[in-house]
């Protein structure tokens, strides 16, 4: 019965949210920020309603609804109060964020997690915009020319008080050891510097997605796993990804992306795996930076470079992340924690492979055909690379051993290996490619809207990267059982 109720007032509560909204917008002579701004804070509220469910199925229904109902909205302007006249996916997004947090919420136990993001998300950016738009007028970020100061501090001070206020409700009822007003003051405080920059990096309504998530999963992970360890290794990742910036090696969003993905695997895998992501990091951006005309060269064929964006980081970390969210449901199967050192050491081997290998002045061939390919095409091998992937996996194959000794280790560096010749493989037979103006191959299109002439369009390099270490995780634990668990 408390499901059917939780149903009816969710939608009785959010109906009439839109129907308020919509008079808004009618007698002020059609849709504005404050409408807009209205339906984005008060459907927040509906996270206090989550309480009553006791299903899963009930409390991801609501939002699974809404997931549907906005995106034709959009597509149709049903609820113009709601939408904006530019691309923006903010109001999908929004929805997306409400499934994924309560949900998650409910099947792991985390209470506060829904809470903590999904507030900061109405109240936090919903009044940054209003504020901002009224009473900033300092524009201080370079990367975020549009954002004015007024607004983050909107958000940082909202992000603050709803951090301690679901700590302190949430923390004492489930008896967690950090649930203490000091800790909540610290935590609170990190995740409103977390929460603001998650904001100032967000574009096209993607911070509807990012921040709720970010700040929500941040906050809950330093409540359950905080110990010094955690908080140490969160700041030694921080300045590193400064340094990082401050030598272009990473961009806003990829700092945003780099940053959770290093504490989830820190709580969820422990400082060995979390030492492996910082090492692949600082390794690959590296090897990166060493240059020569010939690498410059093989370069201009590439796709973009630059730094490092999410997309970057999460095609070679997301695999990880998976692996260990599964031992925190499996907690017996360790064999997910060797593949998720695996997933580095396939990383380094193809950053260090591509990267090196570039330098060289020998042959570079076809891996599936063995004809000379233009130096830096993806799919292209040269005995140089091979050696530089050998090396590179080996390397990070070595943080293994504490935790699954020379066995392991030995595992991790073969089956990294193997993830660099997966991704040739897979670079010469699915990825994009295109022809240059003098007719030789390309990862990149002359013009820039050329169709490829091998490939598919869809498939990128960071595509290819994804799909390398999905297969290496999948075909090592399938490895596995034949070799070291037989």
């Amino acid at each position: 019965m408390g499901n059917i109720m939780g149903l009816v007032w969710s939608m009785v509560y959010i109906f009439a949210v839109l129907g308020v909204a919509t008079l808004v917008a009618r007698f002020t002579r059609g849709a504005s920020e404050n409408s807009r701004k209205l339906v984005h804070i008060m459907v927040g509220n509906w996270v206090f309603i989550t309480p009553m469910f006791t299903e899963l199925w009930a409390v991801v229904l609501v939002p699974f609804s809404f997931i549907i109902i906005n995106s034709l909205s959009l597509k149709y302007n049903i609820f113009s109060a709601m939408e904006r006249t530019d691309d923006s996916l903010g109001t999908v997004y929004y929805a997306i964020s409400m499934f994924l947090l309560t949900g998650a919420g409910f099947a792991l136990n985390w209470p506060m997690l829904p809470f903590i993001g999904l507030l900061i998300m109405a109240y936090g950016d919903g009044l940054a915009a209003v504020i901002g738009q009224k009473w900033g007028k300092r524009k201080p970020f370079s990367f975020a020319p549009d954002k004015t100061l007024a607004g983050s501090m909107t958000v940082a001070v909202t992000a603050f008080v709803i951090t301690i206020a679901s700590i302190l409700y949430f923390g004492p009822a489930q008896n967690l050891a950090n649930a203490t007003i000091a800790m909540a003051l610290f935590i609170a405080g990190l995740t409103a510097v977390l929460a603001a920059f998650i904001e100032l990096t967000g574009k096209k309504g993607c911070d509807n997605l990012t921040l709720p998530i970010g700040s929500g999963l941040f906050a809950t992970l330093a409540l359950y796993y905080g110990t010094t360890g955690f908080f140490v290794y969160l700041f030694v990742s921080v300045a590193i990804l400064a340094i990082a910036y401050r030598m272009k090696a990473i961009s806003p969003d990829g700092i945003v992306a780099a940053v959770l993905t290093a504490v989830t695997l820190y709580a969820l895998g422990g400082i060995w795996i979390g030492i492996s992501l910082l090492a692949f990091f600082i390794l690959g951006s590296a090897v990166s930076k060493i240059k020569n005309q010939r690498k410059r060269d093989a370069e201009s064929l590439q796709e973009a470079g630059g730094p490092r964006n999410w997309k970057q980081v999460l095609c070679n970390s997301l695999p990880a992340c998976v692996l260990l969210w599964l031992v925190y449901i499996f907690p017996q199967q360790d064999i997910l924690i060797l593949l998720a050192f695996a997933v580095f050491a396939a990383s380094a081997a193809d950053t260090f492979s591509s990267e090196i290998g570039m330098l060289g002045r020998g042959r570079v061939f076809s891996i599936l055909t063995g004809k000379t390919l233009p130096n830096g095409v993806s799919g292209g091998v040269s005995w140089l690379g091979l050696g530089a992937g050998i090396v590179g996996s080996t390397l990070l194959s070595l943080l293994a051993l504490p935790q699954f000794g020379w066995t392991g280790m030995i595992f991790v560096a073969a089956l990294g290996f193997a993830g660099s010749i997966v991704d040739s493989i897979l670079g010469a037979s699915i990825q994009r490619r295109y022809r240059g103006e003098n007719g030789q191959l390309q990862d990149r299109p002359s013009d820039g809207h050329s169709a490829p002439v091998l490939g598919y369009k869809l498939i990128s390099n960071n595509t290819v990267n994804l799909l390398t270490l999905i297969v290496v995780t999948v075909g090592g634990h399938i490895l596995a059982y034949f070799t070291i668990l037989s």
